[in-house]
């Protein structure tokens, strides 16, 4: 009897009876970079805690969106935080996950006091971007590939090297693609930013809602203008090389809520 109750406790105190039979997560399994969905969820936010900090995704529809950050290791915890209350609980399991070394050369530009601004000031405008949530745009039941060939130059978290030079990581993956080629918009969305970066040349972002955004950046055009609406499998622009850029590519982002997500996992979603 004794034994009976000490598992209880367990249990209990792991939150195990937290969790409602309606809601679920897909896929279930975990890794940095990978991208989820709490489905039948009726909170007001997901509150996930990592080794390294806890963060939000507010929840705007029954399905809700989260991302395991770059960088997670060992166990999260995932809240579903409703009226201040613990409504549901799980332990994740984050798998590791080998990201490679990308050593590439680029032509140096002067970082002028002029271009740290302009770096500043577009470093602050995609935060902003990227942390606004709006309702539900798309439509589709699973992400679009935004070029017709996907020929993968450089993954999603690999280690920068510039010039001999250690860099930030890798925020997105890299396609390898002729100029000109057609970039497509991978889900139905508004367009919320075209136009020319310091560092990715020129760049669309859609935002599908739920806090789902797409980027496409080293355009060597753009065929979109911001507030436009998009759908699904339409051309937004053409590959180029604009901003640091080795040669003709697309890269492609995915964010929820500002956290990077691995694209070649969001493009095996089903929404």
């Amino acid at each position: 009897m004794g034994v009976l109750v000490t598992i209880l406790v367990i249990f209990i105190s792991l939150g195990f009876f937290l969790k409602p039979k309606a809601e679920d997560i897909y896929p279930n399994t975990f890794y940095p970079g990978s991208i989820h969905i709490l489905k039948n969820t009726t909170g007001s936010y997901i509150e996930l805690k990592t080794n390294y900090g806890t963060f939000r995704f507010p929840i705007k529809d029954k399905n809700a969106f989260f991302a395991i950050p770059y960088g997670t290791k060992g166990m999260a915890i995932l809240n579903v935080v409703k009226d201040g209350q613990v409504v549901y609980r799980r332990y994740l399991i984050i798998k590791d996950k080998y990201f490679r070394v990308s050593r590439i050369h680029v032509r140096e530009r002067r970082l002028t006091k002029k271009v740290l601004k302009r770096i500043y000031v577009e470093h602050k405008l995609l935060r902003k971007i990227f942390k606004t949530y709006t309702s539900k745009k798309f439509t589709e039941d699973h992400f679009l590939k935004p070029l017709r060939y996907l020929k993968i130059s450089t993954p999603f978290g690999a280690r920068r090297i510039i010039n001999g030079t250690k860099k930030s990581i890798h925020w997105g993956t890299d396609f390898k693609a002729p100029k000109g080629e057609p970039v497509f918009a991978s889900l139905t969305g508004k367009v919320v930013l075209a136009r020319e970066l310091y560092y990715t040349g020129n760049t669309v972002i859609i935002d599908h809602g739920l806090g789902l955004y797409t980027l496409y950046a080293h355009l060597s055009k753009i065929t979109v203008k911001e507030g436009q609406m998009v759908k699904g499998g339409q051309i937004i622009g053409k590959v180029g090389s604009t901003g640091r850029s080795t040669g003709p590519h697309l890269h492609f982002g995915v964010y929820i809520n500002d956290i990077k997500v691995d694209p070649m996992l969001a493009l095996k979603l089903k929404l």
